[in-house]
């Protein structure tokens, strides 16, 4: 006699959170302006390695893209993901993979604050996303593309005006 077995349909769920509404909204007050323009206008260069305006990479980047470079305002973004399993040897039921956006352009003590940090994507799964991790990070692919390639309109409220 052979047992039934129950098939069990494994899900997941995604969510995106849209970055480019919040990167306006953020430019329209005053002080997180100020906050982003920071690394330009009231950096003390000291030479020493103690903000990742201090990096090779960010001179690099700044050297390569000079257009990029000559807007202070442009943000430089970090992307941290949490809750992936990247060797697949631990043994859970669920995972909840979340991806942030960091923005580098503040200072030091601001760089990480919750306020700061975009959320962007989160996975929820029984099983890690591994390789299929692409197709839930093109979303936020096209907009980085979007922003990088054409930009967008942004009014600051710093000086009150757009750019």
């Amino acid at each position: 006699m052979m047992r039934s077995e129950r098939t069990v349909l494994q899900w997941r769920c995604f969510w995106y959170l849209a970055i480019i509404p919040r990167v306006k909204h953020m430019f329209v007050n005053p002080n997180d302006v100020k906050n982003l323009r920071w690394h330009e206008d009231d950096r003390k260069c000291d030479r020493l390695l103690l903000h990742q305006d201090d990096s090779l990479q960010w001179k690099n980047i700044d050297k390569e893209f000079s257009k990029f470079r000559n807007e202070s305002r442009n943000l430089r973004l970090g992307l941290a993901i949490d809750g992936m399993n990247t060797f697949g040897n631990l043994s859970s039921n669920h995972i909840s993979c979340h991806v942030f956006l960091v923005i580098y352009n503040l200072p030091l003590g601001l760089c990480m604050k919750c306020k700061y940090m975009m959320p962007s994507t989160m996975i929820s799964s029984p099983k890690q996303p591994g390789n299929d991790i692409n197709v839930y990070l093109s979303p936020l692919i096209e907009d980085l593309k979007l922003l990088w390639d054409h930009g967008i309109e942004v009014f600051d409220g710093f000086v009150n005006e757009s750019f």
